[in-house]
């Protein structure tokens, strides 16, 4: 630029020509630069969003039969209004409210925050996400969204969407 500049103040055609020539070189090498960029985001994203999708799906869950039977299946297979139970180093595989139990909660996966968080029945404090995991004791949760419909699913949704804004 400085170059572009004396060269239009000096009106001397070689200069002008230098400057030229690096000023088309540098847009070049910042436009370069910036479709890597945006690649390197997308690909970010787009594996963000596989690992979401795949802890969504893969997820066992407890679920507790009206009968009292426990049975595990796929967290996919969860419906609004089911009861599955957690106990500790077990990934919670739904949003919902705790009906019984009190456990500590690691949700550092969705919330960046490094300490555990103390959930039980009752009050405030008794919903839970799917997606983080239980570190001690045992909870019984009662499912209270539908299926796609969860706080992951939002995110996983968010993710795919700012991915799109790349395309």
């Amino acid at each position: 630029t400085v170059l572009w500049v004396m060269a239009l103040y000096s009106k001397d055609l070689v200069l002008f020509c230098i400057s030229a020539v690096l000023a088309g070189g540098m847009l070049l090498a910042t436009v370069l630069f910036a479709n890597f960029a945006e690649a390197v985001a997308e690909a970010r994203g787009r594996a963000q969003a596989d690992s979401l999708r795949k802890t969504r799906e893969e997820t066992p869950a407890k679920r507790i039969e009206k009968d009292g039977q426990s049975h595990i299946v796929s967290s996919s297979a969860l419906r609004k209004g089911d009861v599955f139970e957690c106990v500790a180093g077990d990934t919670i595989p739904a949003d919902g409210e705790i009906v019984e139990g009190l456990a500590s909660i690691d949700e550092s996966a969705l919330t960046g925050e490094s300490a555990p968080v103390i959930r039980e029945a009752g009050g405030d404090k008794s919903s839970v996400t799917g997606g983080t995991k239980v570190l001690s004791d045992r909870i019984l949760v009662k499912v209270t969204v539908q299926p796609g419909e969860s706080f992951l699913d939002k995110m996983i949704a968010l993710v795919e969407g700012s991915c799109l804004l790349y395309t």
